[in-house]
């Protein structure tokens, strides 16, 4: 032990003399913490819309439009406006196709949209029976970044999704807007197919009185003209049938008025949207301003919460008041758009009222910025909502309104037509008796067939009754009028978006650089394991004082300096990505601790091969890097390594040097942390017997392989 003692002592007297060697030492500790440090500060959150919306995509569009139930549809300007507004990626609109492909190609561009001409008309397809998938052209420019045609990659999910959405809107909308006209004219499916139900057996009675009357004239021929003159009374009986429905169609088309003005209530709606909107961004601003600034933020807390909550509390009774109004006017959709924002206000409410929102210190400061960003989200949500209905109300309220008007309108006036025509069905039937009354006269046979017509007449128009009676009491029908009646926006919202998927995060990190922080803190900690070994002797020479020392003495008596440095290193690169870089950690402390061991693990593997091999041991220990690098698991899982690195998996260090430090970060999982430290330690117990145990054995091969190199007059 004495001999341990009088190495370190002299290691370090020799240490403190040497200006040089004090800067060399220092370099060795600083130089592979930079590494960590300024890795894991790039990779910060590069998957956040914060950075991956600075990656330049351009979006061009030729489609041509096409044509839905009458009304026009063009796609691809529903892709650009949706892009523009979509922040994950830095779309950028451009007004011709080249400009956008010699962008990609040149590298302004990582990639680029375009939207061919007839993308609207093969998306509306389906309609015509013969569906053609559309597609749009995606370029990409593979061969400037390793990464960002990964991230590009994700443009394809993001453009299928918002088109997907946006074309089930847009569908969405125009039928329940044809809906709405029909019950803005008093139309109701039910009420409809129940009237025709009544007619066909009106009409089956009429037919059955016929029947009986044709058949007294085969037995009686000489009643044939009283006969012929009851069919007469029969016909004009069913004449005045759909007269009747000819008078109650003009009734419902004179209850539509020619044009609906809806100006004071679009003003009103203006108004009100205004309002909502600038007291919405000043609660937003007021929330961004002090989420990066905890002094800020508790003063906010002190000062400015409770009147952001009797702000939002004015806003909430203004929309309730409005949606009164709008439903004692029959607009229930715009009602309803309005009350979906009355409740969103109410949970911005709910937020800013809660004991979430309290002053905030070191241990509790991610939370209520979380808490923060969610009350954020709230009021975007209610921002986009209400832009939205401002935008829509006018066209809502007046051109769709009034262009339904008039298309119901139209459909009745073809209904009265479609009647109007029965007339001459009567005619014909008129005709058929005419020429019933001819054949009574010459064979009175011939009334067999006129009696087996009106059978068949009667049967048709008894099973017609029978087909209107069940269309009007289907659940079909009561599902399409309970339909009708819903807003448009929540139809698409839910055809859109049928299902939601509640996600709970286990261990939530909060950025991608804390995920990444323990694979560059490990590597540094290693380059700096190499390092010492390479500007540190690992052999202690022999001098007076050290006679007779032991080969464990030896070891154990220089590898106290390469601990210590390894310790200074773990501190400083622990304490630089808690206090600088500022990633996550729940266990600061024990963070550190999982620093040193790996520290002490790392200057000692390195150690033992070197004192043990020399050079070759400090090839073997980049060899050793090298493949943990690759195939431990930090960046990519190991299940999708080739089966090489799956076999070495085990047997790595990093692994469990990482695990340690992701426990501390992420928050502790059973006894996993103090598991991952113990086999550190076995790896370290492991280097210690390689040194020892092969250092004598390896001093022939040592020398041959240096007496090789001195040879080749080349290599060190």
């Amino acid at each position: 032990m004495r001999n341990v003692l009088n190495i370190i002592i002299h290691d370090f007297k020799r240490l403190t003399s040497s200006v040089v060697a004090m800067v060399v030492l220092m370099g060795i500790i600083v130089v592979p913490c930079l590494f960590a440090w300024i890795n894991t500060l790039s990779n910060d959150d590069p998957f956040e819309p914060a950075s991956t919306g600075r990656i330049p995509v351009a979006v061009f569009s030729e489609d041509e439009g096409a044509e839905m139930l009458g009304l026009s549809i063009n796609v691809g300007e529903i892709v650009t406006d949706t892009l523009a507004a979509n922040d994950m990626i830095g779309w950028d609109i451009v007004n011709t196709k080249d400009k956008a492909l010699r962008g990609v190609k040149s590298g302004k561009y990582y990639a680029a949209v375009i939207v061919p001409k007839d993308f609207s008309e093969d998306m509306m397809s389906f309609t015509r029976g013969d569906m053609e998938h559309p597609q749009l052209l995606f370029y990409e420019n593979q061969k400037t970044n390793a990464i960002a045609p990964k991230i590009t990659g994700k443009v394809r999910e993001v453009l299928e999704q918002e088109i997907d959405a946006a074309f089930i809107d847009t569908v969405g909308q125009y039928i329940t807007m044809a809906a709405s006209a029909a019950d803005a004219a008093g139309v109701d499916p039910q009420d409809a197919f129940r009237d025709l139900s009544d007619t066909m057996r009106t009409l089956d009675a009429d037919l059955a009185n016929s029947v009986v009357m044709v058949r007294a004239a085969a037995g009686l021929s000489d009643a044939a003209e009283d006969l012929l003159k009851a069919s007469d009374q029969l016909m004009g009986s069913s004449g005045d049938t759909i007269a009747l429905g000819e008078q109650l169609l003009e009734s419902a088309e004179g209850r539509i008025p020619e044009k609906v003005d809806t100006s004071s209530v679009s003003n009103t709606v203006h108004a009100l949207d205004a309002i909502l909107l600038r007291d919405l961004k000043k609660i937003q601003d007021d929330l961004i301003a002090v989420s990066d600034d905890m002094g800020k933020y508790n003063s906010f807390v002190d000062n400015e919460l409770d009147k952001q909550k009797t702000l939002a509390s004015e806003m909430k009774s203004s929309v309730d008041k409005i949606v009164s109004k709008l439903n004692s006017m029959d607009l229930t959709g715009l009602a309803s758009r309005f009350s979906r924002i009355s409740d969103r206000l109410g949970t911005i409410i709910d937020r800013l009222d809660s004991d979430r929102l309290k002053k905030a210190d070191a241990s509790n400061w991610a939370t209520m910025q979380g808490y923060m960003n969610e009350i954020l989200a709230e009021v975007d949500s209610a921002q986009k909502s209400i832009s939205k209905i401002d935008a829509d109300v006018d066209q809502e309220l007046d051109k769709k309104l009034n262009q339904a008007v008039s298309d119901a309108r139209n459909a009745i006036s073809e209904t009265r037509s479609t009647l109007s025509g029965v007339y001459g069905d009567m005619d014909l039937l008129a005709d058929a008796l005419d020429k019933s009354d001819r054949s009574l006269r010459s064979l009175q046979g011939g009334l067999d067939g006129t009696v087996t017509t009106l059978l068949s007449l009667q049967n048709g128009s008894r099973n017609l009754a029978a087909m209107f009676d069940n269309l009007s009491n289907s659940d079909l029908l009561k599902d399409v009028n309970h339909l009708k009646t819903n807003d448009a926006e929540v139809i698409a919202e839910n055809m859109a978006s049928p299902i939601k998927m509640g996600t709970e995060e286990i261990y939530p990190i909060r950025n991608f650089g804390s995920v990444m922080a323990p694979f560059y803190m490990v590597i540094a900690q290693w380059i700096g394991a190499m390092f010492a070994a390479v500007m540190i002797h690992v052999q202690v020479r022999r001098r007076k004082g050290i006679e007779g020392t032991k080969l464990h003495e030896l070891f154990f008596g220089r590898y106290r300096l390469f601990m210590m440095i390894g310790l200074f290193q773990a501190i400083l690169v622990a304490l630089g990505n808690l206090l600088y870089v500022g990633i996550q950690c729940v266990h600061p402390l024990l963070f550190i601790l999982a620093a040193c061991v790996n520290s002490i693990v790392f200057t000692m593997i390195v150690y033992g091969l070197v004192f043990a091999f020399e050079n070759i041991g400090l090839a073997a220990g980049v060899i050793l890097m090298v493949l943990q690098v690759a195939g431990s698991g930090g960046t990519f899982p190991t299940e999708v390594l080739p089966p090489v690195f799956r076999a070495l998996f085990p047997f790595m260090p990093f692994r469990y040097a990482m695990d340690a430090l992701r426990e501390c970060i992420g928050g502790m999982y059973d006894h996993t942390y103090l598991k991952c430290l113990g086999i550190l330690l076995l790896f370290g117990l492991a280097a210690i017997a390689i040194g020892l145990l092969l250092h004598k054995p390896m001093r022939g091969l040592i020398e041959k392989v240096e007496e090789s190199k001195e040879e080749s007059d080349v290599m060190l």
